[in-house]
């Protein structure tokens, strides 16, 4: 007898018979009739039962992948600085822009009557100068809650929850702003440039 190489085991035969395991376990859990003879007793098809465990497999793949997505994302998201679209412009806020730059655009959309940008815009240039300051680092993932609750532990002054919460209304609320919501906005951030 010549000696051959042979393979001990493979994933075809382990599947294989994981999928009689599977198999012979819901044949455990159906009723049996004990008049009745074994040839009676409903026989599940092989590729019936083969799927079934590929379905199983792959929903828990796809919920273990769901989980970790949830936990990780923001991590990634933070890591890899994901730009987040405002829904409404389909523009994403840029950090980079300079106080000057925010003020320029909020001029320029006051002047036009797009007053919510106007807005807006200062309402950047009030986060952009607390980064610039080194007081706050401005970070696209953080809410207007989470910058009004990191203001209230600073102590800052009042005309930042101004611009804040007016931000938070005009954009999440779907309030409709006017050029009264702007002068107000506007004071608010001249009070800030004063202090």
């Amino acid at each position: 007898m010549a000696s051959g190489t042979f393979e001990k085991t493979s994933l075809s035969w382990q599947l294989q018979q994981l999928s009689q395991q599977v198999g012979e376990w819901l044949e455990g859990l159906l009723p049996r009739n004990a008049s009745a003879p074994t040839a009676d007793i409903l026989q599940l098809p092989e590729w019936l039962l083969e799927g079934l465990f590929w379905l199983m497999v792959i929903a828990a793949i796809v919920w273990a992948g769901w989980q970790l997505y949830r936990l990780l994302g923001p991590y990634l998201a933070e890591f890899w600085q994901v730009e987040q679209v405002d829904d409404r412009t389909g523009v994403a806020p840029s950090p980079q822009h300079t106080v000057a730059e925010w003020l320029q655009q909020a001029r320029l959309a006051q002047q036009q009557g797009d007053y919510q940008t106007a807005c807006r815009a200062l309402y950047m240039a009030s986060l952009q100068q607390l980064n610039d300051r080194g007081i706050l680092v401005q970070q696209l993932s953080r809410t207007d809650g989470e910058y009004l609750d990191f203001l209230q532990l600073q102590n800052l002054p009042r005309p930042y929850q101004v611009l804040i919460q007016t931000h938070e209304r005009l954009w999440f609320d779907q309030v409709t702003a006017s050029a009264d919501t702007y002068e107000r906005c506007w004071q608010a951030y001249q009070e800030i440039e004063r202090s």
